[in-house]
């Protein structure tokens, strides 16, 4: 008997096996070709199938059909002419049906069909939603970022019309600095990752899992009011249209990295591998538990507690590097559950590890060009990343509920080793320096959204979410060593230890910091679509909220002398890099450590946002559309430190905007655009602390005395669409800014922030998307050709001075343009990809010592080719990004003339220069789901 079970198993497998070759989901969405917005409850049915299907809340649907057979489909609803998609041929690569439906009128007969293609049908849809979108806005879909060479988002940010990349990670809107956009993953805000400035890391989010990614560039009352320059919206994959199993391995060449020497510090976690601390780096108890209070200790137990502290200051030669190596998998499948229900899901785990190399020179002037100092530091950096995604997707009936989560957990362990030669006395007084920074770092994000979506009676629609956002950078044990030469001679270096009571962290110091930052929100908003005029209307309320809770804590600490002359420890055997802090030398030079005040702080901050908006998009008839209302935020801001008096910042902000706009054609519109918003100081730059960056030999303190800025923008656009997925555009636009933040230079290697009085900036933007089959060549048809260019002048006004010069971080002109080929099967392409930004200024001078600092132009092109083979289940990439590699270099401006921002060779002086090479990556991805 259990043989024949076994039998008749093994055969209902085999044909469940079978069964699911042969079956494809098909799947589309039905939008509505006057608006775009989605129809929920349309019927779908097949010809030869009884079973009749309906869209979701999202209009979407999905069909379960033989594989390789031709159907008859058609789409009715109610009030809507029915289209019918003739002779459709399903495939496991094109099963995708995305239709428009045109209302039905007066003049018209119910019994008309509309017959097309489901390819033509699909370019449809993509034509119907970028005419009809009400915002001022550019966009990038996961199509796109597939066939460019791009690894996170930060990389996909570039290809985007006005956008550009600060530091490989920071994203600069229409040339203004990143603080002024916001970010937001899957509908809700992400907090700054950065310690000491107001800015999201986009390269902690892998660009594979992101669905479609908007920048809005002119603001409405339902997106954030904390933005000027973009509000950046990131969607994470949600259904997918067919089963999904897809592992992907990177292979990765630098030029200045692999089968290059390599140096690696002390010490080495259990966990670093995995990017995640173990406990071997932590500051031994007794001096934490003491604080502030341990100078006042006895010197033996002094010396005691400070052999406590790991003696590994130095460093040692690894193994020459080998290639970086990347794997993921992504999974997922959408289930359909019958009455209208199905559930999608999808997953992606992925590990990287690898090295980086990278040679810096950091140069200094006084104002009157006389030489300070030279130092040359190459940075050897042990990589790790891990990351994370969940998302599960249930719809039922009228409504959809997503359970969204993403985490990512970027681990870098750094060993610096510098020389060079310092004149700060005079060139007749100079010394050498040589110095080590060992600086282990992992910095990440969690984010976790629930969303829900539900039509309700009478063309009512709520959706809302409830989201919780954590993210941490933590440096534990940052350690610096330097030592110096005696002066006027390349000989006998020595390290120089000051008294306990004034330890210096550049000579021999130690730092302890970590940061947390946990953000709960919820927001909800209803809409209401009527007709009016004759035409489409849309009412919209809504709320937005967030309660943000940083934590930071550094503790600076000094090796220092308890003699009160301080002490010489000249270098040796015994007196290394290696075991300068020995237990012996400890005792025999009366060393201990001692806390640094002015880099040392313990601080806490909450934020509470409460947000209400009314909103309305009005069409008064085929050709002008009115978007408008306003936005109602009340912001409070708490700073507390370590024996400082708080810091409490309360404003309540009414902010209008509208977007009016003309359709010249039925392919061009014109748009006009104002609004107003707000810019807030972040946490850390109101504490008055001070961080050492070793990498760019420059303090950072911040400034208890900013005030939040408000801003006025507005907008003029052009916009033509040729044909779906093309674009033809040109924006002008005007800003400006009461009491703007900047970061400063306030000289001595000092930076800071302050508000200006005002400040204007004006520009223009020209977008280009276009096929080049306009040649009239069949094979010119699988070319496509963007650009995007931006050209910005501006103007700030600081107390009653007037300086035509562009704000703090911002570049007068920007360009991205590429070009693509993607055969006719789509199983070979070639995209190569330009970027350039105009010389930024990184830093404003605000004392008279102080100079400007500005960043000099770069060139990067990218290049990828990719083949499929093996009925498209095997794909092949290779990528060359910075295949020039140019270094990034910041430079003192020495013309008076602050309208000429050039980099003079003659003149100027390069103050800091940085390379990272040329990265070539051969990436393999297999698709068993196919």
């Amino acid at each position: 008997m259990s043989k024949y079970i076994t039998l008749l198993t093994i055969s209902l497998l085999l044909t469940c096996l079978s069964w699911a070759q042969q079956v494809t989901k098909v799947s589309g969405k039905v939008l509505d070709e006057e608006t775009s917005s989605p129809l929920v409850g349309a019927s779908i049915t097949v010809e030869g199938i009884k079973k009749g299907y309906l869209t979701d809340v999202e209009g979407r649907f999905f069909i379960a059909l033989e594989n390789g057979k031709t159907y008859n489909i058609t789409i009715t609803n109610v009030g809507y002419l029915p289209k019918k998609i003739a002779a459709m041929q399903v495939s496991t690569d094109n099963n995708t049906i995305d239709v428009v439906l045109q209302r039905n009128s007066k003049s018209q007969l119910q019994e008309v069909v509309v017959k097309g293609s489901a390819k033509k049908e699909t370019i449809a849809s993509i034509y119907s939603i970028q005419k009809n979108s009400a915002s001022i806005s550019d966009g990038i879909s996961a199509e796109i970022i597939k066939k460019s060479p791009d690894r996170n988002t930060s990389e996909v940010l570039k290809r985007v019309s006005g956008a550009s990349v600060q530091e490989n990670k920071f994203v600069i809107i229409r040339g203004l600095n990143e603080r002024y956009n916001t970010a937001m993953l899957n509908n809700s805000i992400l907090p700054s990752t950065e310690p000491d400035r107001k800015a999201f890391s986009f390269d902690i989010i892998p660009a594979s899992l992101i669905d479609n990614l908007v920048i809005y560039k002119s603001s409405t009352p339902d997106l954030p009011g904390d933005f000027s320059g973009g509000a950046i919206k990131i969607a994470t994959k949600d259904y997918p249209s067919k089963r999904l199993s897809e592992l992907s391995v990177n292979i990765g060449y630098n030029s200045k990295t692999t089968f290059k020497n390599f140096y690696t510090g002390f010490p080495k976690g259990k966990y670093d591998a995995l990017g995640f601390f173990d406990d071997s780096r932590l500051i031994p108890a007794p001096y934490y538990n003491r604080g502030g209070s341990f100078i006042n200790e006895k010197p033996e137990f002094k010396r005691e507690v400070t052999k406590m502290f790991s003696n590994t200051f130095g460093y040692e030669p690894a193994n020459q590097s080998l290639p970086n190596i990347s794997v993921s998998y992504m999974g997922g499948n959408t289930k359909i559950l019958g009455d209208n229900k199905k559930l999608g899901y999808i997953y992606s785990v992925g590990y990287a590890n690898g090295r980086r190399v990278s040679e810096r020179q950091r140069d200094d002037y006084q104002i009157d060009k006389v030489f300070l100092y030279g130092y040359n530091t190459n940075n050897y950096d042990v990589r790790n990343n891990l990351a994370a995604l969940l998302n599960l997707t249930y719809s039922y009936g009228k409504s959809k509920i997503s359970f969204k989560n993403l985490f990512n957990n970027d681990f870098v362990n750094t060993s610096a080793l510098r020389s060079g030669r310092n004149e700060v006395n005079g060139a007749s007084n100079f010394f050498d320096i040589k110095s080590v920074n060992t600086e282990p770092a992992n910095n990440g994000i969690f984010n976790s959204v629930l969303e829900g979506t539900h039509k309700l009676h009478q063309d009512w629609t709520l959706d809302w979410n409830a989201s919780y956002g954590l993210t941490y950078r933590n440096q534990p044990d940052q350690k610096i060593l330097t030592y110096r030469s005696e002066d006027n001679s390349h000989d006998n270096f020595y390290l120089k230890l000051n008294y306990e009571n004034s330890p210096e962290i550049r000579n021999a110091g130690r730092v302890y910091s970590f940061l947390h930052e946990n953000i709960l929100g919820a927001n909800a908003n209803l809409t209401k679509e009527f007709r009016l005029w004759n035409q489409s209307q849309k009412f919209k309320i809504g709320t937005a909220n967030y309660y943000r809770d940083r934590s930071s804590e550094a503790n600076a600490l000094g090796y220092a002398s308890l003699d009160m002359y301080g002490v010489q420890i000249y270098e040796g055997k015994n007196t290394s890099f290696n075991n300068i802090f020995s237990p012996e030398n400890i005792d025999a030079y009366n060393l201990t450590v001692a806390n640094i005040a002015t880099n040392t702080v313990q601080y806490t901050g909450q934020a509470m946002l409460n947000a209400g908006y009314v909103m309305l998009d009005n069409k008064f008839n085929d050709k002008l559309r009115l978007t408008w209302g306003a936005r109602v935020e009340n912001y409070q801001q708490t700073l507390s430190s370590k024996n400082k008096a708080d810091i409490k910042l309360n404003n309540l902000d009414v902010l209008p905007s509208f977007i009016l706009t003309y359709a010249l054609n039925n392919r061009t519109n014109l748009r006009l655009a104002a609004s107003q918003a707000v810019n807030r100081p972040e946490f850390r730059e109101l504490a008055s602390y001070s961080v050492y960056d070793y990498d760019n030999n420059l303090s950072i303190i911040g400034n208890d005395k900013l005030v939040r800025s408000k801003n006025t923008n507005a907008d003029l656009r052009y916009e033509w669409f040729p044909a779906a997925g093309e674009i033809f555009s040109v924006s002008t636009f005007y800003k400006f800014f009461d009491k703007p933040i900047e970061q400063t230079n306030r000289g001595n290697d000092v930076l800071s922030y302050a508000n200006a009085t005002n400040s204007k900036v004006y520009g223009a933007e020209l977008e280009i998307r276009k096929k080049l089959d306009f040649f009239g060549n069949r094979f010119m048809e699988h070319f496509a050709f963007y650009v995007n260019a931006a050209y910005m002048k501006g103007s700030v006004k600081i107390d009653t001075v007037a300086i035509n010069s562009p704000m703090q971080g911002q570049s007068p002109y920007l360009i991205n343009t590429g070009i693509n080929y993607t055969s006719f099967n789509d199983n070979f392409s070639v995209n190569v990809l330009y970027n350039r930004i105009g010389p930024r200024l990184r830093f404003r001078a605000m004392s008279g010592a102080a100079m400007n600092i500005f960043e000099k132009p770069r060139d990067v092109i990218d290049l990828q080719i990719a083949q499929k083979f093996y009925h498209q289940k095997l794909e092949v990439k290779f990528t060359v990004s910075d295949l020039l590699a140019q270094p990034f270099a910041w430079y003192y401006k020495f013309d008076s003339n602050t309208s000429n921002i050039n980099y003079k060779a003659s003149d100027d002086r390069i103050i800091t220069s940085f390379k990272y090479g040329t990265t070539a990556i051969l990436g393999l991805k297999y698709n068993f789901g196919k």
